[in-house]
């Protein structure tokens, strides 16, 4: 506003948004609005398609193998069976009733959890072999 010029307080109120006339601006919008929505499909696909949502519908397998550990305790689960399981004696373990596809196999063992990724076939079994299970701290000396 120059200095000579008079504010008028009715401005706000009368000021009206400037129309598109039809025909401009207007498909530019619904081309950029089809094309971002069929972005947000594919990436809602691949989202789903990478989640375990997918393998659930699908069918369950079972997760097998055995913990070697220095001394008994460990236990074993996954995310989609968080229920602990405790090794055998020997160290075998079964996990049942576990959703097909990519799964992350946890053992547990003296207050640390090792992550090992397993991919559970539809109706089947899948053997982890063997994991050697043993801790690195070395335990404190009073002097």
């Amino acid at each position: 506003m120059s200095p000579g010029e008079q504010f008028d307080p009715d401005y706000y109120v009368k000021w009206r948004p400037p129309l598109i006339p039809p025909g401009q601006g207007r498909r530019v919008i619904r081309i950029a609005i089809f094309i971002l929505s069929g972005m947000l499909m594919v990436m809602a696909a691949v989202i789903l398609w990478r989640s375990n949502l997918i393998a659930l519908p699908g069918g369950r397998g079972v997760i097998v193998g055995q913990v070697i550990a220095p001394a008994e305790g460990a236990v074993v689960f996954t995310l989609a069976n968080p229920t602990e399981i405790p090794v055998a004696a020997d160290g075998r373990f079964t996990i049942p009733d576990v959703p097909s596809g990519r799964q992350m196999l946890y053992v547990g063992f003296s207050g640390t959890a090792w992550e090992i990724a397993v991919d559970v076939p539809n109706q089947g079994m899948v053997d982890v072999g063997i994991i050697s299970v043993e801790t690195t701290a070395e335990t404190i000396r009073e002097r």
